[in-house]
Formats: structure tokens, C-alpha cells, sequence
């Protein structure tokens, strides 16, 4: 080797012994001696084969790869060997603590596992309405809209005009309209929920029948022209038992035979949002259904609900400029429409389906879920501190002999990330068991309702982020604390000194005071609750029957023409009436406080202008003969609707109290004339105020029209009793069946049960407030005792001067209260501040209560202040039974 080779070779040795600080230092040596022999293998080789430049080169790429070497040495072993052993030492550490790892994991895993459900709730809201459906994202909901409102469903002459202009912004139009039918297959009749829907649903949804075929473009023509019917998959499973052969077979649909066409796939129930329908018929067979009753060609009848589906590419503004183009069109063409606009919305926030009111609520109940985490990870955050104080000398040792602060921080949050996976998975399995709880909520409904939320992968991705977030928040505080002290003081001082440090104290003192806060909140949150759970159910209704029975009947499956029809509800009233126990009976096409509890209708009010751009709309309900006074409802004037009320005598109606301020003046409305459409009405009564949609409904004009004038074939029988009203329910079914055995009554319910239906928001939100408030109760509770017990055991020493120096135990006893009440005073401030701000946003949805009520924030705040006092005395008690001696003999 010539002297310049050997000078090359000896400068890439001496980098290589530069490069070695790369590599981690339990390596070093080894890897130093490794490579120096590599490389003058490598140059001995290079030289006999390749001799001058082409042997330099290649010896500068092999001392490059030796830096590569070190660089990737170092990542593995800190990265893989390192972690490796920090989750060793972690969960030996756990395992010698086995109590406070499993309050740790179990605190954890309820907050992690409350956060799973309420997403697995939210998503549920979300994305349930187009389940089983491709390309979901690219539908919106379509509502007709008018000068002042934009929620009004479509008519169907609407719907074929907006079809047959359909821009290119849009790739399709879907309606539909739920109905409720009689199924006969070969039993008795049963009652089944349809959807009336245009011939192309099923090819704009993308959805392929999994047996037969959907509906041709011509089905859909013809007014009860193409009696066809496609079934879902449950209902095919449930009636005909999985039977291939059910393609070609009739079924009969409120009296007349449908052909089934086709099945659809399994997991798709149609687009009503929290409803599993049975069939689907289309919508030209709409007079069958609904017992000839002809809407289809009513343009201001508005009845279907819409979905568009937008363009590859199209936004819902681009959709929404498109079509509102289009309806202004047809504004010019029938100026006497009244909605001569649309409005497009995202479903989840579409009104007809709930619309923000759903998600709103849901959304709550998640911010609660994340606020009962915080809380929780304020708590193990506690236990973690407590636990790095213990072993603070051991980190000062650790930190004297070489080990960085990070290498350190590093091993702690190891360990939080093991306590918050394991919560993690004990919080999984909790959501798992709980996710369905959102049933038990359901009132009884005349609906088939499905509420199916599930842990699927999205939420267990979900699942692991909040496990991670959690043991960041769980981890960081307690890990930069305990590496944070001096390693001489620390190693000068006694374990009890150091964990009487006051940065340590402030640190889980703050974090107490944080839980305090947090608690406080979801308890005066969940108080608001209770209040309007407590004053919606004392809330007046409008009609005081308490103790009743409802019960539908529909006569268009037995095929009741009207005379007939009038006959038999005539007589059903008066036979029913005669039951023992029965104070009263009516009918009526609807019930107030229900899922379909009023209509809207124009009208024209004899004597009132409408000012410019002003929509006459009321509530309207046709009522049998004795109806309010059946209901409690009070009659102020005139009469109400009678037997007297033919179809031979003039139109008469009933109208509230609202609809005399509002459209009468005040001034009596008897005598004068309500026009709906060409029908002329004359008003003979004047009814009290009600609660017509919700029971937190502000009062809204109503109108009462005589059920024998403007028949139904479908009503409800609202029937008064004098004692235990589900006792009478065997007799009104042997009633019906007398007069005719072909007619069932469905949907049976007591009031009792129906008033539920008002209260189902109320009840939902002020029960989870209230478990996730008691929850979060207990978990600020444990850590104050926590900290208390701590302070109190770190004050041991002073605690003997004191009573050596003649303090009293009920000096210590206040010493040790005014510490621990001091921390919840802080507490408890902070959280009606707290309280004060996010409470306002619960204004929508509060019922005689107002979002700062002073009773539930005192008696809330003097409630916590109570359970700290309890969590404060018991420590404070038992550090002021010490004896003195041993206090003093206690290592400083």
C-alpha cells in the first residue's frame, strides 16, 4: 500500500471513529471494531481487483454505509429495546400496585368507553338514513320552501316537474311517503310500513334487488295502474321464510292484491331515518293505499319527502342555484303555488328528519361523554403523581447516573399509554354491552323504529385515538413533574420531603379543583334536566284526560266506501261508550303530542288580509262528535262538534284561542267564515290552547273539523275511563270485533304511555346527564379524598410539632378541612362560572326553566360542597388522631 493510499484509508478510519457517536453507546465499541475491520477487508479487496480511483470510491461508499448502520443501530435500540423494556418495567410496575391499577384502568375505561358509545350514537344519526346505499355522501334532502319557511314537503306534480327539468347538477330525484298498511299473505292481516315511491328509487340509489327486480321506468305512470311491490329482505325472511319463490306471488295491501317483483338486498331498509319498513310500492298506487283518497295530481297537497342526488363533481350550493332556477320556472308557470322555491340540506340536518334537533341532542350527550374523560383522566393523572413522588428518588438516582430527562419522560408515558390501553379495551368491551342502551329510551310508538347502533371499525379507530389522547393528557403532566426537581436536593431529601414539594401539591391540587369544576358542570347541567323532565310531565297539554286508552282503526284494507264508513264509527262510538268503566269515547284522524299528532293546512279567514308575503297556515285535526270534552279539552265559547254535523249540513269548525288572536283579533270569531281551499267553514266553537307537536310547542292557531263532513277512512278512538284504563283494552277488541271480525285495532296504547312520546328528549338527555353527573361526582370525590389523605400524611411531622406545641385535635381537624375545602371552593367557583356559559346553550331544549335558574346552581354547588366536605373529614379526622409521639418520630 503506497504511503497516499495509506493516508486515504487512515482518514476514513479516523471519521469512522468520529461516526461512532451515532451509534447508541452499549453499542459502540463493538460496532467501531466491526466496522474498521470491514473497511480494510473492504480497500484490500478493492485494491487487488480495482485499483486506484474505482478503489476509493468504493471504499467511500462502504464507510457511508457504516454511518447508515450506526444511525439505524441507534432507532432500534432505542426505539424497539428501549420500548421494549419500558413496557417490562411498566407493567411490572402495575402489577405491584395491583388497587390503584385497577381504579386507574377501570376510571379509564368508563370514560373511554362512554365516548365509544356516544359516537357510536352520533354516527348512528349520521349516517343511518342511507344505510346499505353507495355513494351516500352525494344525496341531500329537497324541501319545497315558501317566503318564510323552507321545510315543506313536495307535491307530486311538483316532484314530475322538477324531474323533467332535472338540471345537470343533478343526477337523479327520489320521493317517497310513508304508509301504513294491512299485509294479508295467507294468515290474518297484519299491519306493515311501506314507502310510496317513484319508479326510478332504486336505480338512482344504486341499490340491485337481491332477488327479482325493482320498478320499470313506466310503473309509475298510471294512477293504480301497476299494483307491484317490492319486499325488504327482513320482511321476506320474517313472512315467507327465505322462500326463492316468492317472486310472482300476491300479496294483499289494504284490500287489493300487489305482485311481488322483486327483494332487496340485505341491510337496506329503505331511507326513512330510524325506520325498518317492511315493502315498497309505487307512488302512482297511491288512491289504493290510502283508500281512494286521489293526491296525485293536488299541486299544493304536499306530502312527499325528496332526496337528490347530486352530479359526479356537483356541489349542493351548484344543485341548489340549479334548482332554484328551475322553481322559479315553475312559480311563473302556477303563480298560485305558495312554495315557489327549494331548499337543499345535508340529511343528517334536513328538518323532516329530525333534522339538527337529533343530531343536537346526540352531539350533547358527546360533549358530555368527553367532558366525564377529562375528568377521568384528571384522576389518573392524580394516581400517576402519587405514584412519581414515591419513586422520586429513584428517577433522581436514575438521573445522576447519566439518564436524560427524556429517556425518562419516555418510560413514564410508557406506562400511562399501558394503563390507558388497558382502560381502552375494559372501555370497548363496557361499549359493546351499553351501545344499545339508546333502546330503552324509545317510547312506545305506532312506528316500526330501529335505533341500531354498533361498534363497528370506525369506532374502535375511534376507540384507539381517544385511548391515545388519553394517555398523553394521563401521562404528561405526572412524567415532566417527576423529572422536573433538582438531583442533589433530591437526593439530599427523604421521599416524604420531596413528595411534600409545593409545585407537586399545587399540580394535583389544580387538578382536583379541575374534576370539582367538571363535576359541577354536568351535575347543575343534568338539574336543568331533571327540572324540565319534572315540567314537561306537570305541563299542561291542552286536554286533561289522564286515564284513557287509544286505539287506531283503518276501515280501507276491509273496503269501507264512506257511507259505510260513517255507519261504522258511528256505531263503534256508541257501542264502546256502553262499556262498563267508560266515561266517554270519540274519534279523530290524528293525536296531539304524537309522532303525526297535527297537520297544516291554508286557509282564508273571512274579514283578515294577509299582510305581503304572509302564509296563513294552522293546525288542523277532524274530530267526531263529544271530542273535546272527551280530551278535557276546555270549550270557551259556542259549542263543539256534534252529531248534529252531517255531511248534509254546512261545514263547521272549532277553532283554539291562538287562532282567535291571531286571525280574528280578539274579537269573537262565531258566525264568521274559514275557507280551506273551495270548502267554506263557518266557526261555532272556540276551544281552549293546546300543546299540538311538542309538549314545548309555544301556542299555534288550531282548527277542529267535523269528522262526518271531511271523512277518513283511518282514525284513532280516544276513549275516557273512570279507572285503570288498560283494564277496558280486552273489551274494545271484543267491541270492534262484534262489528266485524275483519277489523282489527291496532296501535293500542294508554294515554299514560302516549305522553311519553313528548318527554322522550327530556327523559334521554336528563337521565345520561344524571348517570355521567353522578359518575363524574364519585370520580372528584375519590381524587379530593386522595389528595387530602396525601397532604394530611405529608404534614404527619408538623402535625406532631403543632400538638406537641398544645394545638388541639380540632385545631388540626380545621387545619387539614381548611385545606381540602379550599381546594373544592376553588373548585366550585370555577365550575359555575363554568356552568354560567355552556348551560346557555341548552335554551332550546329547557321547559320552565331558565338556563341560569339560581335554585339548581345553589342547590348543586351546596350538594358538591357537602360530599367534599365528607371526602375532606375522614383524612382530616384521621391525621388529627395521631399521636404526637409517633408524629415526631416520623422521618423528616
Amino acid at each position: 500500500m503506497s504511503p497516499k493510499d495509506r493516508a486515504w484509508l487512515g482518514a476514513l478510519l479516523k471519521l469512522v471513529d468520529a461516526g461512532r457517536w451515532l451509534a447508541p453507546p452499549s453499542r459502540r465499541r463493538e460496532w467501531r471494531r466491526q466496522w474498521r475491520a470491514d473497511l480494510w477487508h473492504e480497500w484490500a479487496w478493492a485494491a487487488s481487483r480495482r485499483p486506484g480511483l474505482a478503489a476509493r470510491a468504493s471504499i467511500v461508499r462502504r464507510a457511508a454505509g457504516a454511518f447508515r448502520h450506526a444511525f439505524a443501530l441507534r432507532l432500534h435500540v432505542r426505539r424497539v429495546e428501549m420500548i421494549t423494556q419500558d413496557l417490562r418495567y411498566g407493567w411490572r410496575t402495575m402489577a405491584r400496585r395491583p388497587i390503584v391499577t385497577a381504579m386507574a384502568v377501570a376510571t379509564l375505561g368508563l370514560g373511554i368507553g362512554a365516548n365509544v358509545v356516544m359516537y357510536s350514537w352520533m354516527r348512528m344519526a349520521l349516517v343511518r338514513q342511507m344505510q346499505g346505499v353507495p355513494a351516500a355522501d352525494r344525496y341531500v334532502s329537497m324541501n319545497s320552501a315558501s317566503r318564510t319557511r323552507n321545510d315543506f314537503s313536495l307535491s307530486y306534480p311538483d316532484f314530475r316537474d322538477f324531474e323533467s327539468r332535472r338540471p345537470a347538477s343533478v343526477d337523479g330525484i327520489i320521493v317517497f311517503s310513508l304508509a301504513t298498511m294491512n299485509v294479508r299473505t295467507d294468515g290474518d292481516p297484519q299491519r306493515a310500513y311501506a314507502d310510496l315511491v317513484n319508479a326510478r328509487f332504486f336505480d338512482i340509489l344504486g341499490v340491485h334487488p337481491a332477488l327479482g327486480r325493482g320498478f320499470r321506468p313506466d310503473e309509475d305512470q298510471a294512477a293504480n295502474r301497476d299494483a307491484v311491490a317490492v319486499i325488504t329482505y327482513s320482511f321476506w325472511q320474517r313472512q315467507f321464510a327465505g322462500d326463492r319463490g316468492v317472486i310472482g306471488r300476491s300479496i294483499t295491501l289494504n284490500g287489493r292484491a300487489f305482485t311481488i317483483v322483486g327483494v332487496t338486498p340485505q341491510g337496506f331498509r329503505g331511507v326513512e331515518p330510524y325506520l325498518n319498513l317492511d315493502l315498497f310500492v309505487p307512488v302512482s298506487m297511491q288512491p289504493s293505499v290510502y283508500g281512494g283518497v286521489n293526491t296525485l295530481a293536488q299541486r299544493g297537497n304536499h306530502w312527499l319527502r325528496a332526496l337528490v342526488k347530486l352530479a359526479p363533481g356537483a356541489t349542493r350550493e351548484v344543485a341548489q342555484a340549479d334548482l332554484s332556477r328551475v322553481a322559479a320556472d315553475l312559480a311563473k308557470a302556477y303563480p298560485d303555488t305558495l312554495t315557489p322555491d327549494v331548499k337543499l340540506w345535508e340529511l343528517w340536518n334536513s328538518p323532516n328528519a329530525g333534522g339538527q334537533a337529533t343530531v343536537g341532542v346526540i352531539g350533547l350527550q358527546t360533549g358530555i361523554a368527553a367532558v366525564v374523560l377529562l375528568i377521568a383522566c384528571a384522576n389518573v393523572a392524580n394516581l400517576l403523581l402519587a405514584s412519581a413522588a414515591a419513586r422520586h428518588r429513584e428517577t433522581a438516582v436514575r438521573l445522576a447516573l447519566g439518564a436524560s430527562r427524556g429517556r425518562l419522560v419516555q418510560q413514564l408515558l410508557t406506562e400511562s399509554t399501558l394503563l390507558a390501553g388497558a382502560g381502552g379495551i375494559v372501555g370497548v368491551v363496557a361499549a359493546y354491552w351499553t351501545t344499545g342502551l339508546v333502546r330503552w329510551f324509545v317510547p312506545p310508538a305506532p312506528l316500526p323504529i330501529d335505533l341500531n347502533p354498533s361498534i363497528d371499525a370506525t369506532s374502535l379507530g375511534v376507540a384507539a385515538v381517544v385511548t391515545l389522547l388519553t394517555a398523553v393528557i394521563c401521562g404528561i403532566v405526572p412524567s415532566l413533574q417527576s423529572t422536573k426537581a433538582s438531583v442533589v436536593s433530591a437526593l439530599k431529601e427523604s421521599a416524604g420531603a420531596l413528595t411534600a414539594t409545593p409545585r407537586r401539591a399545587r399540580v394535583r391540587q389544580t387538578l382536583v379543583a379541575a374534576q370539582v369544576a367538571l363535576s359541577l358542570l354536568l351535575l347543575v347541567s343534568a338539574t336543568l334536566f331533571l327540572r324540565t323532565l319534572l315540567n314537561s310531565q306537570a305541563a299542561d297539554p291542552g286536554f286533561a284526560i289522564r286515564r284513557g286508552v287509544l286505539a287506531s282503526v283503518d276501515l280501507v284494507p276491509a273496503g269501507y266506501d264512506e257511507a259505510r264508513g260513517r255507519q261504522f264509527f258511528k256505531a263503534l262510538r256508541e257501542r264502546v261508550r256502553a262499556i262498563p268503566g267508560v266515561e266517554n269515547a270519540a274519534l279523530a284522524h290524528r293525536v296531539p303530542l304524537g309522532f303525526n299528532g297535527v297537520g297544516e293546512i291554508w286557509v282564508g279567514v273571512e274579514g283578515y288580509t294577509p299582510a305581503q308575503g304572509e302564509e296563513t297556515l294552522v293546525y288542523w285535526n277532524a274530530v267526531g262528535p263529544d271530542y273535546l270534552k272527551t280530551m278535557g279539552i276546555r270549550l270557551v265559547a259556542g259549542r263543539e262538534v256534534t252529531e248534529a254535523d252531517r255531511p248534509d249540513t254546512p261545514d263547521v269548525m272549532v277553532v283554539n284561542e291562538t287562532m282567535v288572536r291571531r286571525y280574528f283579533a280578539g274579537a269573537s270569531p262565531l258566525g264568521r267564515r274559514v275557507t280551506i281551499g273551495r270548502r267554506s267553514f263557518t266557526v261555532v266553537g272556540i276551544a281552549g290552547d293546546g300543546k299540538y307537536r311538542a309538549i314545548t310547542d309555544t301556542p299555534a292557531p288550531m282548527i277542529y273539523v267535523s269528522l262526518d263532513q271531511w271523512y277518513w277512512p283511518d282514525n284513532v278512538l280516544h276513549v275516557r275511563t273512570a279507572g285503570d284504563a288498560a283494564a277496558i283494552v280486552p273489551a274494545l277488541h271484543a267491541t270492534i270485533k262484534s262489528l266485524d271480525a275483519g277489523i282489527p285495532l291496532f296501535d293500542v296504547r294508554t294515554i299514560e304511555q302516549h305522553l311519553e312520546v313528548s318527554l322522550f328528549v327530556q327523559r334521554m338527555v336528563a337521565s345520561l346527564l344524571a348517570a355521567f353527573g353522578l359518575l363524574a361526582l364519585v370520580l372528584a370525590t375519590v381524587g379530593l379524598y386522595g389528595v387530602v389523605a396525601a397532604l394530611s400524611a405529608q404534614r404527619t411531622q408538623e402535625i406532631g410539632m403543632r400538638m406537641a406545641l398544645g394545638a388541639s385535635t380540632g385545631d388540626i381537624l380545621a387545619l387539614i378541612l381548611r385545606q381540602g375545602l379550599g381546594i373544592s371552593a376553588v373548585g366550585i367557583a370555577a365550575g359555575l362560572v363554568l356552568s354560567l356559559v355552556v348551560t346557555r346553550f341548552y335554551r332550546s331544549l329547557l321547559v320552565g326553566v331558565s338556563t341560569t335558574d339560581p335554585a339548581s346552581f345553589i342547590a348543586t354547588a351546596m350538594a358538591v360542597f357537602a360530599i367534599a366536605l365528607a371526602a375532606t373529614y375522614f383524612p382530616a379526622r384521621r391525621a388529627a388522631a395521631v399521636s404526637p409521639l409517633v408524629a415526631l418520630r416520623q422521618e423528616a
